[in-house]
């Protein structure tokens, strides 16, 4: 039985942790901000070192605050983003900067996305297709670009893998990590090897990839060094390292296909769990293992969330480019009370939150982001209210897709991440979708939360049936009919402004503008 667990939450923009009880019940957390690398050629990198340093900080604020010693951390767990690609040695230990998923540089070396005759092998083995943005690609970039990283490497791994690799000095993975390397046969669950015909279609190197151990299994012990780095118990075991979208649903509850948990973070991401592998891949959805036994993950990356909010506040309220002024603690505060001053529907405004592409349902990689109908009129408070607006709309076109590759009809949704922190967000969840919306307490941990419950099940402190009964609710939002048909008018036009609009994106981003 666990003490305390201590549970790290690695995003795309900065690192989270929590410390977690034997109750489920969340003591503490705390987080740092991680910068992006944004290279001249269009690539997006993150350096890995920065994770470990920011997780020990991390780490030992969260122990601080929630009033432990070192010995009360007994187990820790690891989720992350994903489908971005970590070159490690044999320890664990970077040799490289992470190539982020929103990197498409590999697309011009990746052979096997251009092999449509292949498709529907991929599909029925895997459950998705090489698309050049993938691991596939990252590694086909590496070697071919950065050839001193791709020697040095032991192995290319995801980042969970990478921080789990680094705790306990041994490389490994399993069949729900290695999702976004397209090497797993995901028909039958609980696979501990690699296809040789997926890996033959990738044109990946075997000897690159790490062992695959059992969904469910602890990695290890931790080490000296990674105990003393973050303060916790030297007898301390590492669980098993998941995908975010995993502990996401574990999170907001969503451990069965009845269940539907939908995170407002970094990105916004829909959850559940079915009892087989499935896939709507026009829509952009598909099924992943689970560590959840005997179930499959559904995957619907709806794209930007809330980053679309940090980037409207900080890059043109308050940008740091002599035209604004200066950001204030409370930015964020002062612009959600500026949105709640707007009437629903942003007079008029709309926000495209496709900030680096259309995900689920409208897969459009090369969409990008943008406000329509701004008038003479307009404030930039009508904007701030559509950047909310425009986000809940795109998970509100997502929602029947889902629900359909499910096979249910949701009575309610359960809002985590960032967002949740925002009741105005709620609400317009709740309006956009037409149904009531659950908003967690203590939502920006909910990753992390979700990673501490799936490790606390999974070393007999409690049945996983009980997980949903351990989240707290800040608030259950109901839909205002007036206000939803507004909306529901909104999300239409938004959805045809994706349709219309994508030629010239596809055009605009395959052209050399300085030609």
């Amino acid at each position: 039985m666990a003490r305390h667990v201590m549970a790290v939450d690695l995003g795309s923009t900065g690192i989270k942790v929590a410390v977690v009880d034997e109750t489920g019940r969340v003591r503490s957390s705390a987080g740092e901000v991680i910068p992006l690398v944004f290279t001249a050629d269009g690539g997006v990198e993150q350096d890995p070192h920065l994770w470990w340093s920011a997780l020990g900080r991390c780490a030992r604020h969260a122990t601080a605050d929630a009033g432990c010693t070192a010995g009360d951390i007994t187990l820790v767990a690891v989720t992350s983003q994903y489908t971005s690609t970590v070159p490690v040695a044999a320890d664990g230990t970077p040799v490289g900067n992470t190539i982020m998923w929103m990197d498409g540089r590999g697309s011009r070396h990746n052979t096997a996305s251009r092999q449509p005759e292949q498709r529907a092998r991929w599909l029925d083995l895997h459950g998705m297709a090489p698309s050049g943005n993938d691991d596939i690609g990252h590694i086909a970039f590496i070697r071919n670009e950065l050839p001193d990283v791709y020697a040095a490497a032991a192995a290319f791994v995801e980042p969970m893998d990478a921080l789990a690799a680094r705790l306990t000095g041994r490389v490994t993975a399993t069949q729900n990590t290695m999702f976004p390397m397209l090497s797993v046969d995901n028909r039958t669950w609980g696979v501990t090897q690699y296809s040789d015909e997926l890996l033959a279609m990738s044109g990946l190197d075997p000897h690159k990839l790490p062992p695959l151990v059992p969904m469910g299994a602890p990695r290890g012990d931790i080490t000296a060094d990674a105990a003393a780095h973050l303060g916790v118990s030297p007898r301390a075991v590492v669980t098993g390292a998941t995908i975010d979208s995993v502990t996401s649903a574990v999170g907001t509850g969503a451990i069965e296909p009845s269940t539907c948990g939908l995170i407002i973070g970094t990105t916004s991401v829909m959850g559940t769990h079915l009892g087989s592998k499935r896939h709507d891949i026009e829509h952009g959805l598909t099924t992943a293992p689970s560590p959840l036994p005997g179930t499959w993950f559904l995957v619907a990356e709806n794209g930007i969330g809330g980053k679309a909010l940090d980037v409207f506040v900080n890059n043109m309220v308050y940008a740091d480019d002599g035209l604004g002024r200066e950001v204030a603690p409370d930015s964020f505060d002062a612009v959600l009370a500026a949105a709640a001053a707007v009437p629903t529907g942003s007079n008029g405004v709309l926000f495209q939150p496709w900030l680096v592409g259309s995900m689920a349902p409208g897969l459009q990689r090369r969409m990008r982001g943008g406000f329509a109908n701004i008038g003479l009129a307009t404030t930039r408070s009508d904007m701030a209210r559509s950047v909310l607006e425009g986000v809940a709309m795109n998970a509100a076109w997502l929602l029947p897709y889902f629900s359909a590759l499910a096979g249910q009809s949701y009575a309610e949704v359960t809002l985590g991440g960032g967002g949740a922190g925002s009741a105005l967000w709620g609400q317009i969840v709740a309006d956009c979708m037409g149904i009531p919306v659950r908003r967690l307490a203590n939502p920006r941990t909910t990753n992390a939360h979700g990673a501490a419950l799936l490790a606390l099940s999974e070393t007999g402190s409690f049945a996983l049936a009980e997980l949903p009964a351990l989240l707290a609710v800040q608030q259950v939002h109901h839909p205002d009919p007036a206000a939803h048909r507004t909306m529901a008018r909104l999300t239409e036009a938004l959805v045809d402004l994706h349709q219309r609009t994508a030629p010239f994106y596809e055009a605009l981003h395959t052209k050399d503008l300085h030609q």
